[in-house]
Parts: C-alpha cells; structure tokens; sequence
C-alpha cells in the first residue's frame, strides 16, 4: 500500500522542456502540479459550497435574498385579476387619503406647540379626526364605485379582502406604491 502513498518530502523528478511524443500524439500534455489529495479536494469543494463570509457580507446576503423573498411573495399575492384591477381603479381616481400621513405629520406638529398656543392644539386634534373621517367617506365612494366596476368587467370575482387591499393603496402616496401605478390620474384603464 506505500505504493499509492505520496510523501510530499521527495524531490520530483525534473520535467522535460518540450513535450515528448507520446503526449502530444495522445493529446494530452503533462500537468504542472500533483494531483490534490482527497482531503484537500474535499476542502476545495466544501470551500466553494460555504463560502466564508464575512458579517457585512452575510448581512448584505441576508437582506438580498429577503428582498427577492418579499418580491416574489408580493407579485404573487398581487397577481389576481381583482386585485389589478383595483389598483388600476384607485390609481385612475384622485385619493384625499394620500394626503393623510403628511397632515397628520403637520398635525402632529401643531401639537407640539401646546404650551405656547393651547387653543392651537385643540383646533388641530379637530381637524385631524375630520380629515380622518373625510378619508374614510372617500374610502366607501371609491368601494361603491369599485363593485360596480368589478361586477360589469369581472361577474364571478370575490371580494374579499379588496377593501382592506383598496383602502391601503389609497392612502399611501401615489409615489412610494408598490407594485407603481400603471396608468395616470384620470386616465380610464
């Protein structure tokens, strides 16, 4: 068995400079390193399968393929028919909603000056449950209108969970919408 075993202490025998005949007829020139061992092909394979990361690297993996997650997840809850349908349908009409978080951040605000203007806070905690209840009507004219949509281009469709689904798109901002508008305001889709 000490036939196979190879003692990395000897010398190797030195190579001829040009290729023999043998080899050039056979096609194959001779290699320039030893074979690896098991143990270290192992190694290099193990090393190309679990790469050693560093924290930054791995943090930066992590977040990578938990995006593509949350994307693949989100364009399939987003595939149904209805449900692109009702974002052409809220993205088509003006939305008082998406202007809800920036009023209520000015709101918010205004509250802040309480010790200087009392009466001041007051007013504005009024008008803030008044827009709350204005976005709130806008949001059951945009469902009465959308059942009606929805029953002429779509009979069969369900409804269920469209409003919840409707009423979050209508109130972020137009431009942070995820999936974006596909048509303009006013535009008929």
């Amino acid at each position: 068995m000490a036939f196979f075993r190879r003692n990395n202490n000897e010398v190797a025998d030195p190579e001829p400079s040009e290729p023999t005949m043998d080899s050039t007829v056979a096609g194959r020139a001779k290699k320039d390193r030893p074979t690896p061992t098991r143990k270290e092909a192992e190694a290099l394979r193990r090393q190309r399968l679990h790469r050693q990361l560093t924290k930054k690297e791995a943090r930066a993996e992590n977040a990578r393929a938990a995006r593509t997650d949350r994307m693949r997840a989100m364009q399939a809850r987003d595939a149904t028919p209805e449900k692109a349908l009702m974002r052409d349908y809220v993205d088509s009409r003006f939305n008082i909603g998406e202007f809800l978080l920036p009023s209520l951040v000015v709101i918010l605000a205004l509250t802040f000056l309480n010790s200087v203007l009392p009466a001041l806070t007051f007013i504005s905690t009024i008008l803030m449950y008044l827009f709350i209840l204005l976005v709130m009507f806008d949001g059951f004219l945009m469902w009465r209108g959308f059942k009606k949509v929805l029953a002429e281009r779509q009979p069969r469709a369900q409804t269920k969970g469209l409003l919840f689904y409707g009423m979050n798109r209508a109130i972020q901002i137009r431009r942070f919408r995820v999936p974006p508008p596909r048509i303009k305001r006013g535009e008929s889709f």
